[in-house]
C-alpha cells in the first residue's frame, strides 16, 4: 500500500505539499488552546512550562477558602480577589515542580503513599475501633465536606515531597566550616545583657543653605537623584466653580426625596434562626420553621420561642430582636422579606445564606426630609456637576481629535490650558496645581506621546490631558526637583551633626538620649537589629564593661549600646553540632532555590504562552479570557473521584 502510494506521488510535490500543510495545521490546531466552555471541568485557566493549571484546581482552592472563612454576607465580593490568589498559588505550586524537575528530583508513587497514609492515621477520626484505616469512601466523604479530596490530598503531598528532596539536595551541597558553626552557635546561644539608645537625625532646624550649595551637593551626588523616563502633559480641567452652576432648588431636592423615600426607611424586627450549610440541613430548617410558623400564628410567644429555638447566637437574651436597620445593613432576601410585613406580621419561612429565618416586624419610621434635605442638595449639586463637566470636556476631545493639540479647542469653549512639570510613573504626589490628580501620572505613561485622554476625575475636578513630550533618564535641573534636593541635603547635614554627636559621646549613652536595657537576650532573638552586620560585629566583639561604636540601622537611625555581661555558649556536642549544620545549610538553600524560583519565573512570563509553539512548553500564559468569565460565583468543590 505505501508502495503505491508513493507511485500516486512520485514526481508530483504540490499535493503532497498540501497533505502536509494540513497535517501542520492539524497539529496546531492541537497545541492551540482549547475553546471549550469555562464550565468544562478540565478548562486550562494557566500552562506553566507545559503543566495545566485546570478550572476544578482553582474551584476546589477557592471552596477551601470559603470553608475557612465561613459564611460572609461580602463572600460574592471578594471572589474576584480569591480567584486571584488560588491562581497564583497553583502557578507557584507548578513553578516549584518545574524546579524540582530541572534538579532531577523524582518522587515515587510508593512514597506518595507512605505520606498519606501517615497523614491519614494522624486523625483519629479516619482510624476505625481497631485503629484500622477506614475505606477511602468513607474517608473521602469527610474529605469532600471539607472541599478536598484523597487525590487532592495526594497531588498536595508529591507536591510537599518533591519541594522537600529539592532544599534537602540543595543543603547537601552547601558547605560548612568549623568558623562558620562556632560563629552561629555564639549567635544562637551566647546570652548578652546590654544598656542600648538609638537616637534619630532631626533635620527640622536645619536652613535652606541656599541655591549654589544645593547645585553642588546634586551635582557631588552623582546618579542618586537619577529620574525618568519623565513625562510632561498638557492638562485642562474644570471645578465647580468654573462653571458657574446655579444654586439646587428645594422642589428637586423634594422630588429626588420622594424617589429615594425607601432607602430613607428603617425598620425593626426580631427574627428567629434556624442555620443550614447544606442541602438537607435546608430541607429540616425549612420543616422546623414552617411548623414553628403556625405556632407562632396561632398566638405562641414570638419572643420565648427565639429564645428556646433560635440559633443566632447575637440574638440570644433579647428574644430575637435586632434592633432598628437602613437598607443594606441586612442581606438582601431578609431585608425585602420584612419591608414586606406590615407590623406585627410573621413572614413565611426565608432563605438566606446563614440559613432560614422567620421575621416579625417590630416597626417602622422614616428620616423626614428636612434632616436629609442638605446631603440630598449636595448630591445634586455633584451630579449636575459632574454631567456637565464631562460634556464639555468630551466637547473638548472631539474637537481636538485623538492627537489633536488642546489649545485651540480649549480656546473656543472658554476653557485654559495649562502645562504640568516633569513627573516620573511613580509620581505619588501627582501634578502641582491640580489636587488629587496621583491617578493621572500613571495613566500617562501607559498612553502613547501625542495621545490625549478620556476624561478623568482628579480631586474634585474632572481634567483631559495630552502627553507633550518624554524626557530620558537624567538627573533633572535643580529647579524641577528642588525639594527633594533640599530634603535630602538636610537629612545628609542632620545625619553628620548626629554621628558627630555620637562620637563626642564616648559611651555616655544618656548624651543620646534614654538607654533601653535587654538582660540575657541572644543576637538572633534581636530579629532585624541583631542581622544587621555591623550591629552584630559590635555585639560579638564589644568586651563587658565598654561600649559598641556607634552604628547605623536599617531604618536610619544612630545606635550604640553598653555591654554589661555575657554568658558563652554552651559547647556543641555531636547532635547540637549537627543540627546547627543542618539548619545553616537549609537557610542558604532555601534562598538559593527562592532566587531560581524568581529567575524562573520571570523569564517564563517574558513567554507567556502560545505566542509560538515553543511557548506552550517554554513560558507563563494565563487565560484571561476564562479568568474574566468565571465572574463571583463561589464555586463548589469538584467532585473528585
Amino acid at each position: 500500500m505505501l508502495r503505491n502510494f508513493r507511485q500516486v506521488f512520485k514526481g508530483n510535490q504540490t499535493p503532497m505539499a498540501v497533505v502536509m500543510m494540513v497535517v501542520l495545521l492539524g497539529l496546531v490546531a492541537y497545541l492551540a488552546p482549547s475553546g471549550a466552555s469555562s464550565a468544562a471541568p478540565d478548562n486550562v485557566l494557566a500552562r506553566v512550562y507545559g503543566r495545566d493549571v485546570l478550572k476544578r484546581d482553582v474551584d476546589s482552592m477557592i471552596a477551601q477558602y470559603v470553608k475557612r472563612m465561613g459564611k460572609q454576607a461580602n463572600i460574592e465580593s471578594l471572589m474576584p480577589m480569591l480567584q486571584q490568589q488560588a491562581l497564583d498559588g497553583l502557578i507557584s505550586n507548578q513553578l516549584r515542580l518545574e524546579l524540582a524537575e530541572r534538579h532531577d528530583i523524582v518522587v515515587t508513587d510508593a512514597e506518595v503513599r507512605a505520606a498519606l497514609e501517615a497523614r491519614l492515621r494522624s486523625i483519629p477520626l479516619f482510624l476505625d475501633e481497631k485503629g484500622q484505616l477506614r475505606e477511602s469512601g468513607e474517608i473521602n466523604s469527610v474529605l469532600r465536606e471539607n472541599g478536598t479530596s484523597l487525590k487532592q490530598w495526594e497531588t498536595e503531598l508529591a507536591s510537599e515531597l518533591s519541594l522537600r528532596k529539592l532544599v534537602g539536595q540543595a543543603a547537601s551541597r552547601v558547605p560548612v566550616d568549623q568558623a562558620w558553626v562556632e560563629l552561629e552557635n555564639r549567635v544562637r546561644n551566647e546570652k548578652i545583657s546590654f544598656e542600648a539608645v538609638t537616637a534619630s537625625p532631626d533635620p527640622s532646624g536645619i536652613p535652606d543653605p541656599g541655591d549654589a550649595k544645593l547645585q553642588a551637593f546634586l551635582k557631588d551626588s552623582g546618579a542618586r537623584f537619577q529620574e525618568g523616563p519623565r513625562r510632561v502633559i498638557s492638562y485642562v480641567s474644570v471645578d465647580e466653580a468654573s462653571l458657574g452652576l446655579a444654586p439646587v432648588d428645594d422642589a428637586k431636592v423634594k422630588a429626588l426625596y420622594e424617589a429615594r423615600k425607601a432607602q430613607y426607611t428603617e425598620l425593626k424586627a426580631s427574627h428567629i434562626l434556624f442555620k443550614a450549610e447544606s442541602e438537607a440541613q435546608l430541607g429540616e430548617a425549612f420543616k422546623k420553621a414552617g411548623e414553628l410558623r403556625a405556632k407562632l400564628v396561632a398566638g405562641q410567644d414570638f419572643a420565648k420561642a427565639a429564645e428556646a429555638f433560635s440559633e443566632d447566637p447575637s440574638a440570644k437574651g433579647k428574644g430575637g430582636d435586632l434592633g432598628w436597620f437602613a437598607p443594606g445593613q441586612m442581606v438582601k432576601p431578609f431585608t425585602d422579606a420584612a419591608a414586606a410585613l406590615k407590623i406585627g406580621d410573621i413572614s413565611q419561612p426565608v432563605k438566606t445564606q446563614f440559613g432560614v429565618h422567620l421575621i416579625r416586624l417590630e416597626g417602622r419610621r422614616e428620616k423626614p426630609f428636612e434632616a436629609v434635605k442638605e446631603e440630598l442638595r449636595a448630591q445634586i449639586a455633584r451630579d449636575t456637576f459632574a454631567a456637565k463637566a464631562k460634556d464639555k470636556l468630551e466637547q473638548l476631545r472631539k474637537r481636538a481629535g485623538e492627537r489633536g493639540d488642546l489649545a485651540a479647542p480649549a480656546r473656543n469653549l472658554g476653557l485654559k490650558v495649562a502645562t504640568s512639570k516633569p513627573f516620573t510613573a511613580g509620581d505619588a504626589a501627582g501634578l502641582e496645581g491640580l489636587p488629587g490628580s496621583q491617578g493621572l501620572t500613571g495613566e500617562a505613561f501607559r498612553l502613547e506621546v501625542g495621545q490625549v485622554s478620556k476624561v478623568r476625575m482628579a480631586g474634585a475636578s474632572y481634567a483631559v490631558f495630552r502627553v507633550q513630550e518624554e524626557l530620558p533618564v537624567a538627573v533633572p535641573p535643580l529647579a524641577d526637583i528642588k525639594a527633594k534636593v533640599l530634603t535630602a541635603w538636610k537629612l545628609e547635614e542632620a545625619r553628620t551633626a548626629l554621628r558627630a554627636k555620637a562620637d563626642q559621646a564616648a559611651g555616655d549613652l544618656k548624651a543620646l538620649g534614654t538607654p533601653e536595657t535587654k538582660d540575657g537576650v541572644t543576637i538572633q532573638s534581636l530579629a532585624e537589629l541583631g542581622q544587621h552586620p555591623a550591629i552584630r560585629k559590635a555585639l560579638l566583639e564589644t568586651p563587658a564593661g565598654k561600649a559598641t561604636p556607634p552604628c547605623w540601622t536599617p531604618d536610619g537611625k544612630i545606635w550604640v549600646a553598653r555591654i554589661k555581661e555575657r554568658t558563652p555558649a554552651a559547647p556543641l556536642t555531636f547532635e547540637t553540632r549537627r543540627t546547627l549544620v543542618e539548619a545553616l545549610q537549609t537557610g542558604v538553600a532555601e534562598k538559593l532555590l527562592t532566587a531560581e524560583l524568581m529567575t524562573l519565573a520571570e523569564e517564563g512570563r517574558k513567554r507567556p504562552g502560545f505566542s509560538s509553539l515553543y511557548g506552550r512548553f517554554g513560558g507563563i500564559w494565563r487565560n484571561e479570557e476564562a479568568l474574566k468569565r468565571m465572574g463571583s460565583d463561589v464555586p463548589d468543590a469538584p467532585d473528585f473521584e
